[in-house]
């Protein structure tokens, strides 16, 4: 290889190349189900196989609120490209479920 990054450790091992993988993040944006819902993110190269969506809530969460299904996390929906996040589950009724979280959305592939 004429350019690129190898790693060695103490004893000259090398440790890492450009031939080795690791995570790559592919998607990482705070998302407000408050306002939008649903909500359809597009993420070119995102196929289920081989990458992995993850939800964070960024509001702290009080413990009165603790009983309350709009602390719920939302539902998300995993297909090639795109991730569907709802307020529901599907067997969701309008009392039952709904969450109106702020959340970070972080998708990362960990295999070629």
């Amino acid at each position: 290889m004429s350019y690129g990054l190898t790693v060695w450790d103490a004893q000259g091992r090398v440790q890492m190349t450009l031939d080795d993988f690791t995570y790559q993040v592919m998607h990482s944006q705070v998302y407000d189900l408050r306002t939008v819902s649903p909500i359809v993110v597009n993420i070119p190269g995102f196929d289920p196989a081989k990458c992995s969506a993850v939800i964070l809530p960024i509001d702290a969460i009080t413990e009165a609120a603790m009983g309350s299904a709009l602390n719920a996390l939302p539902y998300m929906a995993l297909s090639a490209g795109s991730i569907g996040i709802y307020r529901q589950t599907p067997t969701g009724t309008a009392t039952t479920g709904a969450s109106s979280l702020r959340f970070r959305l972080l998708v990362m592939r960990y295999t070629n």
